[in-house]
């Protein structure tokens, strides 16, 4: 039986290959990001996250907890770990939460801040080179439609 027909009707059809064609997208992009970001600096794309999530908190600081839930990666399973290593290399450093005697905040050194601040520049021109076959209007228009699916995924995702 053809894989199609399991689908039922045409909507369904669209929306199960634009999904598949989403992660593929999205895959092949994290991938090329990745390879790069270890190639030119020596660490991989959660590492950037991590420096990333925290920089733009306030104090450049968060509770690990929050920390895990706001990575985009699957690394948010293995935040103890990821977090030791990063401390040992001198990027974050982990201090006892004073709201939470049992939890740690995560704080950026200013090794950790410099060292985001120069992987972001190439971030973004690496992500750029990604859309670049993609004029400035369908950059706009696929930027608006993927914000309304995330807005409707994040109400429950029904109509």
């Amino acid at each position: 039986m053809e894989a199609t027909r399991l689908i039922g009707n045409r909507r369904e059809q669209q929306s199960v290959r634009l999904w598949l064609e989403l992660l593929r997208c999205a895959k092949l992009q994290e991938q090329r990001l990745g390879s790069r970001m270890k190639k030119t600096f020596g660490h991989s794309l959660t590492r950037f996250d991590v420096l990333s999530q925290l920089y733009r908190s306030e104090g450049h600081t968060l509770p690990v907890t929050a920390l895990a839930t706001k990575l985009l990666a699957s690394a948010s399973r293995n935040i103890t770990g990821l977090v030791d290593r990063m401390e040992h290399d001198g990027l974050v450093e982990r201090r006892a939460n004073p709201d939470d005697r049992r939890s740690f905040t995560i704080s950026l050194t200013e090794r950790g801040r410099a060292t985001f601040e120069e992987m972001a520049i190439e971030h973004a021109r690496w992500v750029a080179d990604g859309f670049e076959g993609l004029s400035q209007g369908e950059l706009k228009a696929l930027q608006s439609t993927m914000i309304g699916l995330r807005e409707h995924l994040e109400q429950g995702g029904e109509t």
